[in-house]
């Protein structure tokens, strides 16, 4: 029953990890045509945004049938067997953030959950007001495009949430049975459990979004990412997410980031 479980999930999960479509690869630019194509950026509009926003739908939720049709199977098969790996691990390595002794604190402590939503949230925020300060167009796009992966992966984390109802670890008693978490959640319409991790994907997917627009800053990605991988990590000793949760968190954030909202 737990494989079938699993396998279901997987299913669903696969939704979550867009890629670019089949023969539309985009053309390499040269320096020249990046600085070019800076300055003559025009600013999306809020009707552009929420039109991008209802296109980005098609390629997240067909990716299913293009993994059936033979595109993008390598790497969404990477990602389920990773996924169904830690799956397997998480009663192994739950016990040890589930103490409350150990992490009792960190539940109303800096790094819970509302201050790395707040975290991740105001990050478009910042990027935004620092373009209208100056002047820059390609600033304030770069964080419109922020937001739209953060709504674009927090709509998807909310559906596979709804079908999928796996339990959080705070939900187990410490000599629970971790394996038993499938279908079971029964949250609030805005807490639907913890699979995936949705702070984790909309993290990943500002990250990937910053680090692709700014190619030349090379210390960037580092600093992006680190940052979205603290964040996401932090969720474990809140008990909010098993480890497999913020794994397909991140793969659902890099490829929304990347193939939806950047398509490239």
């Amino acid at each position: 029953m737990h494989t079938v479980r699993l396998v279901v999930a997987s299913i669903l999960v696969a939704a979550a990890l867009p890629a670019q479509e089949a023969g539309s690869p985009e053309p390499a630019k040269d320096s020249s045509q990046n600085t070019a194509a800076v300055e003559s950026e025009v600013l999306i509009s809020p009707k552009q945004l929420a039109i991008r926003i209802l296109h980005d739908q098609k390629p997240i939720w067909t990716l299913p049938w293009q993994v059936v049709k033979g595109n993008h199977w390598k790497p969404v098969a990477a990602v389920v067997a990773g996924t169904a790996a830690l799956v397997l691990l998480d009663p192994h390595t739950e016990p040890y953030f589930n103490n409350p002794n150990r992490f009792g604190g960190y539940k109303t402590g800096p790094l819970r959950g509302r201050n790395t939503t707040l975290a991740v949230t105001m990050t478009p925020v910042v990027f935004y007001l620092a373009g209208v300060a100056t002047h820059s167009t390609y600033d304030r796009n770069t964080a419109l495009l922020a937001a739209e992966g953060i709504i674009d992966t927090q709509a998807v984390s909310f559906v596979v949430k709804t079908a999928i109802g796996r339990l959080k670890p705070s939900d187990i008693a410490p000599d629970g049975n971790y394996r038993d978490t499938w279908f079971k959640y029964k949250g609030s319409f805005t807490n639907r459990g913890g699979f995936p991790s949705g702070h984790t994907a909309s993290a990943f997917a500002v990250a990937t979004v910053i680090s692709r627009r700014y190619p030349k800053h090379r210390w960037l990605p580092f600093v992006a990412y680190g940052t979205a991988a603290f964040l996401s990590l932090s969720r474990l000793p809140t008990q909010a997410h098993f480890p497999s949760d913020i794994f397909i968190g991140a793969a659902m954030g890099y490829s929304i980031g990347r193939f939806v909202v950047l398509k490239n």
